[in-house]
């Protein structure tokens, strides 16, 4: 009905790759994302809304795929562009830094990945509070890089903090809050508190 370069078709290339990826199906959710990243390049240019979504989505399912380093340039390319777009103190601007820490961290540059990933969660704080289930996430994930550096009396903190969260707005049969338990118990079991490991993951059953 529009054609290929249309706003329309680019936000339903968009919303197949969101979809896709959610499936599970990687490569087609790339392609999708692909096509409506150069469709958006072509109507709105790089300094855009959309074409940050894309590159956002875009890097999302590299991240996926296993290919860290190209997520890390497509998350690097959105967060830039909604800083310009929005500043700091935005939704998107602090998903953008928490996707950039999750790639750092899978590279291993868990330092830098400490930082975005502190920088998503103040973010977040400020602009949804503590008792917010993507408050809740940005915990989990500072805890696992801050695990990964050996600091786990931090780690234990932030995974404290994500589970108190999860409990108090999806009570204990759910499915973030079974996996809270199991990583804090994960943390637990690295600090040499076996004990209190055990106890973790049980709750985790």
């Amino acid at each position: 009905m529009f054609g290929e370069e249309h706003p329309s078709t680019a936000e339903s290339y968009h919303s197949l790759g969101v979809t896709r990826c959610k499936q599970g199906d990687f490569s087609s959710a790339r392609q999708s994302n692909q096509r409506a990243l150069d469709i958006s390049l072509k109507l709105f240019g790089e300094e855009h809304s959309r074409t940050a979504d894309s590159h956002f989505s875009l890097g999302a399912t590299k991240l996926q795929q296993g290919e860290y380093f190209l997520a890390h340039q497509s998350a690097m390319r959105a967060l830039d562009i909604r800083i310009k777009l929005f500043g700091e103190e935005n939704p998107s601007t602090a998903d953008s830094y928490h996707l950039l820490g999750v790639t750092q961290h899978k590279q291993g540059d868990f330092s830098s990945a400490l930082q975005s990933k502190q920088r998503a969660l103040d973010i977040r704080l400020k602009l949804f509070g503590e008792e917010h289930s993507i408050t809740a996430d940005s915990y989990c994930s500072l805890g696992d890089t801050q695990k990964a550096v050996g600091d786990f009396s931090s780690a234990l903190q932030s995974k404290q903090h994500a589970l108190d969260i999860r409990l108090k707005m999806f009570r204990k049969r759910h499915q973030t809050t079974t996996d809270s338990y199991h990583s804090l118990g994960a943390t637990k079991h690295k600090q040499g508190d076996f004990s209190s490991a055990v106890q973790s993951k049980k709750r985790a059953l």
